[in-house]
């Protein structure tokens, strides 16, 4: 063998060792970048997991979250309409209450004209009575059944029919507040009332619902139930 054939097989086998040993650093090199890009997916799919756990998690509280907003939505609709419920029922009270306010003045200044009425009538009365002569004072006949003892009688000395009431001549030497009295015309029984105020002499009586006060005149019979 020739000293040219030689030296041609061994730089043809340190081409080989040095090719072989290339090809061995480079599959080190893939191997290597091959684990970093396996460890690198494994981190990414964990990272994922994590990331899709908190949006699941988050996803239900929002849901949750949802349905707290949907019903406090609900009561406080429900609290509004009440509120609402409630200023309209306190308007319609407070207009109830201006309107008996009105009706209370109306019946004080009414009560104060109707008690300048009883004290004048009172006066004519007794100014009346003072006139009249012995000889020509009448009186009733009274007649008493075996039945039952005789009962106190008035008059009826006006009717209001505007507020329901009647004044009679019967004052706080015959009935007290809270009394019932009846009215008759004759025999016939027309209503009958409870003494609402009483002076001396006279006395206001409201005739009661189930009466109607226009049947009732003036001079019909008070009976003191």
């Amino acid at each position: 063998m020739t000293t040219a054939r030689r030296i041609l097989i061994a730089t043809l086998g340190a081409a080989l060792v040095t090719a072989a040993g290339g090809e061995h650093l480079f599959r080190r090199v893939i191997e290597r970048r091959y684990q970093k890009a396996v460890d690198g997916r494994q981190q990414l799919e964990h990272q994922f997991r994590k990331i899709l756990a908190t949006h699941e998690q988050l996803t239900g509280d929002l849901a949750t979250e949802r349905q707290h907003s949907q019903e406090l939505s609900k009561a406080i609709a429900e609290k509004s309409a009440q509120l609402d419920q409630a200023v309209a029922r306190l308007s319609e009270e407070g207009q109830t209450v201006r309107a008996l306010q009105l009706r209370l003045a109306a019946m004080e200044q009414q009560m104060g004209q109707l008690q300048g009425e009883l004290a004048s009538a009172l006066q004519d009365r007794l100014t009346g009575a003072k006139d009249v002569k012995p000889s020509a004072i009448q009186l009733e006949r009274i007649v008493v059944s075996k039945a039952e003892a005789p009962s106190l009688q008035g008059r009826v000395v006006s009717v209001h029919q505007d507020w329901d009431f009647v004044i009679i001549d019967l004052g706080w030497d015959a009935v007290k507040i809270g009394d019932t009295v009846s009215i008759f015309r004759n025999e016939e029984l027309l209503a009958k009332a409870r003494v609402e105020r009483v002076q001396e002499g006279v006395s206001a009586a409201s005739v009661l619902p189930d009466w109607d006060i226009a049947k009732i005149r003036s001079n019909d019979r008070v009976h003191i139930l």
